[in-house]
């Protein structure tokens, strides 16, 4: 008989299923990046194996990376990338809540979703795939 491998996930992912707002700052920051340049960035990491988890929200057009706490505002991201951190919150879809871009009913969801481990995504390795992606015009 086979032992079946149990993910686990981090605490701050909804158990539910349902989306949950959560603050960040605390498990994570995040980077929110619209949409059409993101599906670009997502696919340059992806070959890599290196983006941690991605929240799409389709309903406002961009999607988010999430970043090991402090992390968003420590460089000067690309024009069009917005740093989020302490005193914001993000809406965190659970872990079955998972899609593709431009697919189901606009409601937030998992483009790219991880178990824990090597969960969040290293800021200097997405800052380097959205500079190439954005031209490397930073602020």
């Amino acid at each position: 008989m086979k032992a079946r491998t149990r993910l686990s996930y981090p605490h701050w992912l909804p158990p539910d299923g349902q989306v949950r707002i959560r603050p960040l700052g605390e498990g994570f920051d995040a980077v929110r990046v619209p949409s059409f340049q993101g599906l670009y960035a997502v696919n340059r990491l992806r070959l890599t194996g290196l983006s941690g988890p991605v929240i799409e929200d389709p309903a406002h057009g961009v999607l988010y990376w999430l970043v090991p706490p402090g992390a968003a505002n420590d460089r000067g991201w690309p024009v069009g990338v917005v740093p989020l951190g302490r005193g914001y919150s993000l809406a965190v879809p659970g872990a079955d809540r998972v899609g593709g871009p431009w697919v189901g009913d606009g409601e937030v969801r998992w483009l790219v979703v991880r178990p824990s481990g090597h969960c969040l995504t290293d800021p200097e390795v997405l800052y380097g795939a959205l500079a190439r992606v954005f031209g490397r015009r930073c602020a």
